[in-house]
């Protein structure tokens, strides 16, 4: 027994160990499989952070690009709204000028400059033989519109012949209706064709003779312009009398009234110058187009108590008075005229007639009157033409004897000419005229003058 039970002890005192070791593994193994549970915990729950990390830098990456994309839709809102982006600036051809103006349409300003280089030769009977170089002209324009479309402006001021800078034109159009179109400022009286015709666009040299003794030229006050229907432009106005860049020291005014028909050939549109233009008519001698086109026109203009020591009109007026020998006196004018175009063949005429009834003396009315016919012909349908004018004045011959002034009963004046348009326009060209002016005289012997003019334009 004794030996049994030693043996059961030896036994279990080896296998004691042997429990011990097993034991130990298993409990190293379920915290083996712990930790490893753990780590998978972990594992998921730091994959469960950098997901939602993940995903917010998305959300801010989204809004980063969104405020970008704001902040570039508010630059170029920003952009849009920039003055200059509201502006376009052009220059499409000579003549036209250098334009600035918004893109409504409410504001434009349009410069330009026109230049004339001239060279003649003047001979006049008993008077030195005259060459000269000059600055015929040299004009600045500022033309528009300000605040709305048809509240035109017109503004140009010149430099003739190396003179300080003088105001020429200065006038405001409030043309919302093209029916009744108001205008306030200093302009051309609207009277006879030729002095209405730009001075860029004659078709010779210089205006006539006729122009010289019946023009209004220009003066200052309000005026009324339109269109009729498609066929009539009209003007009318009331004027201080006493010429451009002066002011009226009396109450006797001048009043003046223009009516043109063009029967034909496009509808009548208003323009800013100087006398409405209508449809594919210009106030212009030539220049016709694959249509006839054709113009009439009727105009009168007076003025009571005229009082030259006071006021004297943009015309010879003041000169005839001397010659009559009055101070005071009442006038009046008439001019009607034509003028036809086709192709590359022109002519235009013109009558004028005046009447001065001379107050405080015994002096009948003087009646004065002279006429224009003048034409051309392209030899190179827009580039070469040749022209030519004749025109008469036919003077009062009742006019008394007045000493010391050499009065002529009549003047009358043939020119021929030639010019060569570079532009296929008025803006850029070469003119070449000869002008035979006669002035005879009832108390004197006859004066001729013998003029030789060249010119060249240029119209930026």
């Amino acid at each position: 027994m004794r030996s049994l039970f030693r043996t059961v002890l030896i036994i279990g005192v080896l296998l004691t160990p042997l429990f011990t070791t097993n034991s130990k593994a298993e409990s190293t193994s379920e915290q083996i499989k712990a930790l490893k549970q753990q780590i998978e915990q972990m594992q998921k729950q730091n994959q469960e952070q950098i997901e939602e990390l993940q995903q917010k830098i998305q959300d801010l990456e989204v809004e980063k690009e969104a405020e970008k994309e704001k902040i570039i839709e508010e630059l170029k809102a920003q952009e849009n709204d920039a003055w200059y982006n509201k502006i376009e600036v052009s220059y499409k051809k000579p003549g036209d000028g250098f334009t600035i103006k918004t893109k409504d349409g409410n504001f434009s300003l349009n410069m330009r400059l026109r230049a004339q280089f001239q060279f003649s030769v003047n001979d006049t009977t008993d008077e030195l033989t005259a060459t000269d170089f000059r600055i015929r002209r040299l004009r600045f324009y500022w033309i528009g519109n300000a605040f709305r479309p048809w509240f035109e402006y017109y503004i140009q001021v010149s430099a003739d012949n190396g003179s300080d800078l003088q105001m020429r034109d200065a006038y405001f159009n409030a043309a919302y209706k093209t029916v009744a179109v108001p205008r306030v400022g200093q302009f051309k009286v609207p009277f006879n064709r030729e002095e209405l015709n730009s001075s860029s666009e004659l078709q010779l040299v210089e205006r006539s003779i006729v122009n010289e003794q019946f023009s209004l030229g220009r003066d200052i006050g309000p005026a009324l312009y339109g269109l009729l229907g498609n066929y009539v432009t009209y003007g009318v106005g009331i004027f201080d009398g006493n010429g451009r860049n002066a002011f009226s020291s009396d109450s006797n005014l001048l009043y003046a009234g223009r009516v043109m028909l063009t029967p034909c050939c496009g509808e009548l549109k208003y323009a800013n110058s100087s006398f409405p233009i209508g449809g594919d008519y210009k106030i212009e001698p030539n220049f016709g187009e694959d249509k006839p086109l054709i113009a009439f026109g009727v105009a009168a203009a007076g003025m009571e108590g005229l009082n030259i020591d006071r006021k004297t009109p943009d015309a010879a007026i003041e000169a005839r008075f001397d010659e009559i020998g009055i101070t005071v006196g009442d006038f009046a004018q008439f001019t009607a005229d034509v003028n036809f175009k086709y192709k590359i063949f022109s002519i235009e005429g013109e009558y004028d007639a005046r009447w001065i009834s001379p107050q405080d003396v015994d002096i009948d009315t003087v009646f004065d009157q002279g006429f224009r016919i003048q034409s051309g012909v392209f030899l190179i349908p827009k580039l070469l033409e040749v022209a030519a004018r004749f025109a008469y004045i036919d003077f009062d011959a009742s006019v008394p004897n007045i000493p010391d002034v050499d009065e002529p009963d009549n003047s009358w004046q043939i020119t021929p000419g030639l010019n060569f348009y570079m532009s296929h326009s008025h803006k850029w060209k070469i003119q070449l005229d000869y002008s035979f002016i006669k002035n005879e005289f009832t108390n004197a012997d006859d004066v001729d003058e013998n003029i030789f003019r060249a010119q060249l334009q240029a119209y930026f």
